[in-house]
């Protein structure tokens, strides 16, 4: 059968994990005496796939602190009210006056087809509007982000006490996102396009992630998927420019932290993984064939 196309969206969540055994992506990084782990995130999923596998269960147990990407548990409100104007239009303009009549018509559809109120997305700006749809389709999925695997580390460092950080502020990362404006009609465009093959897109990718399949995340990456523009900001902004702002935080971090990013940050000549190797870190793959054997 043949794979799915990944709705576009989903992959700014960064979704996609690798080939480890058939196990998520788990690695423990080591230099000198400072050690952390490194997990492959997806960032919604089903009950199912608890409890994960014993090696990242242990390490879990043995760390001192939980790094993800960014700590949404400790938002200040200065953050939240730039996040407003990073995601909504300026006073006065409305979506459709940013897009092109028929864009808006289908956006539109869009919208009443998943039941959103008639006028909320008319102050987003068009790529916010665009991860808005995705969120209230797989909302009407099986998948939820209550599974996600940095939401589910985030609830038991919460109620255990474990230090939480961030690689990077809320402002931080939303400007990442909003800096696809350029082309941002493409994007609302490609999601419009495949919102209808989201719930199979992404069985497809919990799968995946289930398997610890590499070959299907790279494949999926360079699919002619969307536009070349999009792949450019994709593989450029939103992966290589954040891992190498990150590459510096990672070494200053508590020794036996237990890291979370979206598994599509590790992978490639300027992944993390590749990354931190430059850097003199030892990495090593953990799986249960290996923790058993």
């Amino acid at each position: 059968m043949p794979t799915p196309r990944l709705l576009l969206p989903l992959l700014l969540w960064l979704l996609l994990p690798t080939r480890l055994l058939a196990e998520p992506a788990f690695y423990q990084l080591s230099k000198g005496d400072q050690q952390f782990w490194l997990l492959g995130s997806i960032h919604a999923a089903e009950a199912s796939i608890y409890p994960l596998p014993t090696s990242i269960e242990r390490a879990w147990a043995q760390s001192r602190a939980l790094v993800v990407e960014v700590d949404m548990q400790n938002i200040p409100s200065s953050e939240w009210q730039q996040m407003a104007s990073l995601t909504r239009l300026p006073s006065g303009q409305t979506l459709a006056s940013q897009i092109e009549p028929a864009l808006y018509q289908r956006t539109i559809v869009a919208a009443r087809q998943l039941g959103l109120p008639d006028g909320s997305l008319d102050a987003l700006q068009p790529w916010f509007a665009a991860i808005t749809l995705t969120q209230s389709a797989l909302a009407k999925t099986a998948f939820s982000g209550q599974y996600g695997i940095d939401q589910h580390f985030t609830t038991l460092a919460a109620k255990s006490g474990k230090p939480i950080q961030g690689l990077e502020s809320l402002t931080e990362q939303l400007g990442y996102l909003a800096s696809v404006a350029e082309h941002q009609d493409l994007m609302l465009s490609a999601t419009l396009d495949e919102l209808p093959e989201l719930d199979v897109s992404f069985a497809a990718i919990l799968q995946a992630w289930q398997d610890g399949d590499q070959g299907q995340l790279i494949a999926l990456l360079k699919a002619d998927m969307a536009p070349p523009e999009l792949q450019q900001w994709l593989e450029q902004t939103l992966l290589a420019k954040r891992n190498h702002n990150w590459l510096t935080r990672l070494g200053k971090l508590p020794n036996e932290s237990f890291v979370v990013v979206g598994a599509l940050h590790l992978y490639g000549d300027q992944g993390l993984l590749a990354l931190l190797e430059g850097a003199g870190w030892r990495i090593d793959a953990l799986t249960e064939a290996r923790i058993q054997g």
